[in-house]
């Protein structure tokens, strides 16, 4: 007699891209490997496995008998291979082919290796948007695993005998198909109740809940088309989250576990997700909202992209992927070079055969963009994510590279353009040199947002505001505890939330506004160290960065040597101009700042970078009367020289903040805050020549300087290490 009880395991196990290989090595010692070899002592329990291209790249190259063996399972019919963006996306937020491209990555890798025609598909952060039926079934995927808590909206529809609830849980069995477009996938509902429970609980208590589901089955569903019900969650809570590995296997959860679905599989099977619909058919239609697990929703506000809401800094990176994206598939299509230089079109050798240089530039490009959108440093929940600078610096150093790939293959040399960079309806100046990109926002008070060097590949102003989290409150009720376990029984990372150092209430610190470069200030006194590193000054503020306009007489100058986007801003019966410049033929960035027609005591220009530099990293410091100051990063291999005219207070301090990651809350590094400060009143009126020349001292009316003019400038030089 065949069983009543299905149970689909489906297993995921990743490292994003930039990750540290020591955490590669203790993820696979803790989790990775251990549960493999559990695997191969009980041949009767069969699952789903998936393993993301950035670890199958690194299994590659430092684990290949791990592979293997995974080759041997797959070859004896335990283990089912599942599918993905090669690069571990989340789908929803790609472009269709970038969609298409990573899926079929993916689907050839597990094709070269393990002879694997992979259909079942798993859904990154299970982040379900409507329209992916169309892209999956057009990738050749026939289903994928999202969680229960998706179908909750359309209970009422939903076959009544497989909804069991109770006053913690409510799980939904089966699967059930949906499409978009005229093009379906099956879905199964992944249980909530089992991602808490395992491997949290005793064994018993979930095979209890196993045995709860027989009875409660319709009589008149017979074999072989048995109700299953599907467990999905990350193979690193099997060894690799605080307090498992010790009792997941020094002391045997997963042995018995298995050992109990060997033992009932008179009545409790497992199969693989491919195997249940060779012999069971979907259990209705269904259409979903867009959603992605609990958890994900709370974090997010209830809608993944709301992530780029909350977090400028990873809208930015979002951006820009889109950006590059967009571009290389224009520039791949287009079959000839575009010359920015000479803004117009210039016909060159066409490429009918793929192995031609400009083809073979595409193709890395695209292999680096697709690099580059691996999900994990563009949102933040219960692991680190956005707050890990080497994350964010891994993705940026992939969509630099492709964006330099893409330019060089359509002969891109100097150009100034404006064009939405933020998605946010308004115009950016992007200005882009063979040794940089640079992107303005005028409406952002003319800050430069991004400073990005090809070579090597590095956003300069890849920093991270300090800003509110919901777990900060429990830090300042100190509600919190070190990470562990209660008794045997580690605790589930969702229910805990440690601390990995004291006093970390102390540095919760937040900012008023983005950490990027050039942000201007006027104020009433000379603000202390203190109150610039704890952002205690907006009082003293007699205004901050507002919306620039694009200067009415230039909307941008170009010339053989350099690019500059000059702006202005009426303050008053006054104005302020400030004009961005970059150099054409060398890495160097530079602003002029002016004031006109008015008089304030104190002005300060603010930049942001994200070098590491070893001497600033412990505390605050301060140059009274500084006319340069270098920053540099062994590791980055880059140093910059700032030169200042005229002199003026330099601070510096570390950007730190605090953060949730699965260990606890920590403080990590986001970037160093430089600020010049210039005392301006009583006035020491300056004539500014213009961006080309020095400031020269002016004859001011004896009225206070109102009617003169003041001028600072502030140059950055990348200086070869």
């Amino acid at each position: 007699m065949s069983a009543s009880v299905t149970l689909l395991i489906a297993i995921h196990c990743h490292q994003p891209e930039g990750n540290f290989g020591f955490v590669f090595e203790e993820a696979f010692a803790k989790a990775y490997d251990p549960f493999l070899r559990v695997l191969e002592r009980h041949p009767g329990v069969r699952l789903a496995l998936h393993y993301s291209g950035c670890l199958v790249d690194w299994l590659l190259e430092h684990r290949p008998a791990f592979l293997e063996r995974v080759r041997a399972l797959v070859n004896r019919g335990q283990v089912e291979l599942l599918a993905s963006g090669y690069y571990e996306p989340i789908l929803p937020l790609i472009p269709e082919a970038d969609r298409l491209g990573q899926i079929a990555k993916m689907r050839a890798m597990l094709r070269a290796r393990y002879r694997a025609n992979a259909e079942g598909f798993w859904l990154t952060e299970r982040v379900w948007e409507p329209d992916l039926p169309l892209t999956l079934a057009r990738a050749g995927i026939r289903y994928t695993m999202v969680d229960t808590n998706q179908f909750a909206l359309a209970k009422a529809w939903l076959p009544s005998a497989l909804q069991v609830s109770d006053e913690s849980f409510w799980d939904l069995l089966g699967c059930y198909v949906t499409e978009h477009a005229g093009h379906s996938i099956v879905l199964f509902p992944a249980s909530k109740r089992l991602r808490y429970w395992m491997p949290f609980q005793p064994v018993e208590q979930t095979i209890e809940f196993f045995r709860r589901l027989e009875p409660s089955l319709p009589r008149d569903m017979v074999d072989p088309a048995s109700a299953a019900i599907t467990f999905a969650d990350d193979g690193e809570k099997f060894g690799l989250w605080p307090s498992t590995h010790h009792w997941v296997y020094e002391e045997g959860w997963l042995d018995q576990f298995f050992t109990a679905l060997e033992r009932e599989r008179e009545w409790l099977t497992t199969t693989t997700f491919h195997d249940y619909l060779e012999r069971a058919r979907p259990n209705g239609r269904v259409y979903l909202p867009s959603g992605s697990y609990e958890e994900m929703l709370e974090w997010s506000g209830g809608h993944f992209r709301n992530f780029f809401a909350k977090y400028p800094e990873a809208n930015a990176m979002y951006q820009k992927m889109l950006h590059v994206s967009h571009r290389l598939q224009e520039v791949s299509s287009s079959g000839f070079q575009v010359s920015s230089s000479q803004h117009r079109r210039v016909t060159s050798q066409r490429n009918p055969k793929p192995e031609t240089r400009n083809a073979k530039l595409l193709e890395q490009a695209r292999q680096e963009l697709y690099a580059g959108q691996c999900n994990c440093a563009y949102w933040h929940g219960i692991f680190g994510g956005l707050y890990l600078a080497y994350l964010r610096r891994a993705v940026y150093a992939r969509l630099i590279a492709a964006e330099a790939l893409t330019r060089q293959a359509a002969g891109e040399t100097v150009s100034l353009t404006a064009l939405d960079a933020d998605g946010d309806g308004r115009e950016e100046a992007i200005l882009k040199t063979p040794a940089m990109a640079l992107v303005i926002d005028p409406e952002e008070g003319g800050t430069v947002t991004e400073w990005s060097l090809y070579q090597p590949r590095l956003n300069l102003l890849d920093t991270l505001s300090r800003r509110v989290e919901p777990y900060h409150d429990k830090l300042r009720a100190k509600r919190l505890q070190p990470a562990g376990s209660i008794g045997k029984v580690p605790a589930s990372i969702h229910d805990l939330l440690g601390v990995k150092e004291p006093d970390l209430a102390a540095r919760l610190v937040y900012d008023d506004h983005r950490r990027s470069a050039f942000i201007d200030y006027a104020l009433e006194r000379m603000p202390s160290l203190q109150e610039v590193v704890t952002s205690t000054w907006g009082e003293q503020r007699l205004w901050s960065s507002g919306p620039y306009r694009r200067s009415r007489d230039s909307r941008g100058q170009k010339t053989t040597s350099s690019l500059s986007v000059p702006m202005e801003r009426g303050i008053g019966g006054g104005c302020v101009r400030k004009t961005i410049r970059v150099a054409a033929r060398e890495p160097l960035l530079e602003c002029l700042y002016e004031l006109e027609g008015m008089s304030v005591p104190v002005v300060g220009l603010e930049f942001n970078l994200s070098l590491r530099d070893e001497r600033y990293l412990g505390q605050a410091g301060e140059l009274p009367h500084a006319t340069q100051f270098i920053v540099e990063e062994a590791e980055a291999r880059v140093r910059l020289h700032l030169s200042i005219d005229p002199p003026a207070r330099l601070l510096h301090f570390p950007i730190e903040t605090v953060s949730e990651s699965e260990g606890g809350l920590e403080r990590t590094y986001q970037g160093l805050c430089v600020v010049c400060l210039w005392t301006v009143d009583p006035p020491r009126p300056l004539d500014g020549r213009g961006s080309g020349g020095a400031p020269r001292r002016l004859q001011g009316r004896p009225d206070g300087g109102r009617t003169g003019r003041w001028a600072s400038r502030l140059r950055w030089v990348v200086e070869a290490r």
